[in-house]
Order: structure tokens, then sequence, then C-alpha cells
């Protein structure tokens, strides 16, 4: 941060997830206050307080920049509705206790599905840091009648077993399937015992 600001380059911070990391303490961007001329960290209440949808965000960064983005805004939105700024508002004044137990399940949920993910023969998965997606790596079915790429695979296991998956060339990869853990318990296990359903006739 303070080798781009020494040369006048601006960060731009995606801070979506940051509470919701498992490795240490949160730490926002925007308390390098050293580098605070060349930074603009941009969050969201979409992750952190269960806002999906309702488009509701914020910028921090120097008055010029922000003016800039203020003026550009205004010109493609009025505005976010009146309830949306008030439960942003009640959101961020409020209690952040919904955000530690929030964060406290995803572990779980987080846990409870590698740990089926990894009794399916032929798949593997790295550990996620944060967020709520696991990013399985499937390409041990790949190749397959129906199969040949993860975007094949993955509207496979939707039609046939009604498990919504993003297919990793979404996100520049071919091996791998994105799964979103952001669900009850009960939806983890269904989904799980489809999946082993349904990949086990895959590798017959």
């Amino acid at each position: 941060m303070n080798l781009a600001h020494d040369r006048g380059i601006f960060l731009l911070l995606d801070e979506c997830y940051v509470y919701l990391q498992y490795a240490g303490t949160p730490l926002s961007g925007g308390s390098f206050v050293e580098a605070k001329e060349h930074v603009v960290v941009l969050g969201s209440l979409s992750k952190t307080y269960a806002m999906t949808g309702w488009r509701a965000g914020f910028a921090l960064g120097p008055k010029p920049i922000i003016a800039a983005m203020s003026k550009l805004q205004s010109q493609s939105t009025s505005s976010s509705a009146a309830f949306v700024q008030k439960a942003a508002i009640a959101a961020l004044n409020g209690s952040q206790a919904c955000v530690v137990e929030m964060r406290a399940d995803y572990l779980k949920l987080r846990d409870r599905i590698l740990a089926g993910l990894a009794e399916i023969p032929g798949i593997t998965c790295t550990t996620p840091q944060g967020a709520f997606y696991v990013y399985p790596n499937v390409s041990a079915f790949l190749g397959k009648p129906g199969a040949k790429s993860a975007t094949e695979l993955a509207a496979r296991l939707l039609h046939e077993a009604h498990v919504v998956a993003v297919p990793g060339e979404a996100f520049g990869t071919q091996e791998h399937i994105r799964l979103s853990y952001a669900v009850c318990h009960n939806d983890i296990e269904e989904g799980l015992v489809r999946m082993k359903s349904f990949f086990a006739k895959l590798a017959a």
C-alpha cells in the first residue's frame, strides 16, 4: 500500500467480505491512514448484513475522488430507495453481534460442506479462508459424455440433481465449480446427498 502511495498510484480496495474472513482479525485498508490520499475503500452491505439485492454500498476515499464518483453516480441513478437507506443506517450503527453470529455459523457450514465433498471420490477442494463459497475441483469428471466442461457439468448438476453451481469458466478456471453455502444446514445436507448420488452415477 505504501509502495503505491509513494508512486501516486490509487488503490481500489474491495472489502465486501472483509468481516467474513476466517483467518485472523478483520482489517480494513482504511486503517492505513498514512496512505489515505491514494486509497479508495469500496464496501457493500450485501454480504455482511445479508442485504443482497438491495444494492446498498459505500466508498471511502479522498474528497476529490468521492466527489467525482458522486457526480457519475448521480447521472446513472437518482438514489437508492428510502427504506434501503434507513436499513443501511440501522445496519451500520446497530449492534454488530449479528455479524459475529453469522460468521460463526458460516464457519460451521463451510466445514460441513468441505467434509461432505471430501467423501465424494474424485473431488478435491481447498479450504476457503473467507466469504461463503467453496470451489471444488471436478476435473476427474470432465470429458465424459454431457460433461465435457465445467459449464456442461454444472448444467447437468442443476437439471439432474437440482443443485445450483457456477462453472469455473466464469472465474477463469476450467476444472472447478463454485458452490455457495449461504443456506440453512438442512439444505447443505440435502445438497451433499444429491451431489454424492450425481457424481457416483457420472463416474460409473
